[in-house]
């Protein structure tokens, strides 16, 4: 289950960059809404969707330590962001 906590946060993380690349296309590619370029970079209904599945089955799967969990998030977030800037993904 962590896999899929973190493949599912490397997928927001990654939708997270493109749109942030792509607020200085507003204009230019979305017609000036902010919206459109959510929408292009980041499909939000389906990694959340499935980003929450994961992380609840990954909590029940704890033995009550809840510190753990938000390391581990934590941990997975950073080591996504390091494979995106390394462009090992």
């Amino acid at each position: 289950t962590s896999y899929f906590v973190a493949l599912q946060l490397g997928a927001v993380l990654k939708g997270t960059c493109y749109l942030a690349e792509e607020i200085f296309h507003l204009e230019t590619r979305h017609r000036g809404s902010f919206w459109r370029a959510l929408g292009a970079c980041l499909h939000l209904r389906w990694h959340v969707t499935l980003l929450l599945i994961s992380s609840s089955a990954y909590a029940a799967l704890l033995d009550g330590d809840r510190h753990s969990l938000g390391l581990h998030l934590v941990l997975s977030c950073f080591c996504q962001l390091l494979f995106l800037v390394l462009g090992l993904h």
